[in-house]
């Protein structure tokens, strides 16, 4: 190894050392109009104009299959609080459980796409599929972002005020924290 003190870690792992990220829920509907979702935190803004963002989503996963049968999905940012449903919605499969039924969280109507969003989440972005592409064992997921809200409160001058918002982080693995209340700036 070159360069520094550094200690290697494994290659398969070292998305880690992009962690902590935001958890969010992904939801969207089956055929039956039934929701279901998977916890995420491999997401990113992508463009501005138009307004894009991605989800990196293994193509095995239940909420890939529904995402690709409606054409659109929300993505749901969630507060610390809800850390519980954040683990219980990204360990279970909604091909044998209904998550809604079985955790406290509520799927709101939304209002541009077919897909519910959680009415307890902190912020909400409603999304069409835009495109996907294959990256690896990986789908990234390209969203339109057509309709974006935040909780009262939860913003200030464009930014999450991190005295209101506690913006639930996955650390990796079954590891999460939240944001400091200090803003650092330079």
């Amino acid at each position: 190894m070159s360069g520094g003190d550094f200690v290697k870690v494994p290659v398969l792992t070292s998305y880690h050392l992009l962690h902590p990220k935001p958890a969010v829920i992904v939801v969207s509907l089956d055929s039956n109009g039934k929701p279901s979702g998977m916890t995420a935190a491999w997401t990113s803004p992508v463009s501005m104009k138009p307004p894009l963002i991605s989800v990196s989503i293994s193509p095995r996963r239940y909420t890939y299959k529904l995402i690709k049968e409606t054409g659109d999905f929300t993505v749901n940012v969630l507060d610390v609080n809800l850390v519980a449903e954040a683990h219980f919605f990204g360990t279970r499969s909604g091909r044998r459980v209904d998550k809604f039924a079985e955790s406290k969280l509520t799927a709101e109507r939304s209002s541009r796409v077919k897909s519910p969003h959680i009415k307890e989440a902190l912020a909400v972005l409603e999304c069409n599929l835009y495109r996907e592409i294959k990256l690896g064992d990986h789908i990234l997921i390209v969203g339109e972002v057509l309709e974006a809200y935040v909780k009262p409160g939860a913003m200030k001058r464009g930014i999450y005020d991190p005295k209101v918002a506690k913006v639930l982080m996955h650390l990796g693995g079954v590891g999460y924290i939240t944001i400091s209340d200090e803003i650092i700036t330079p």
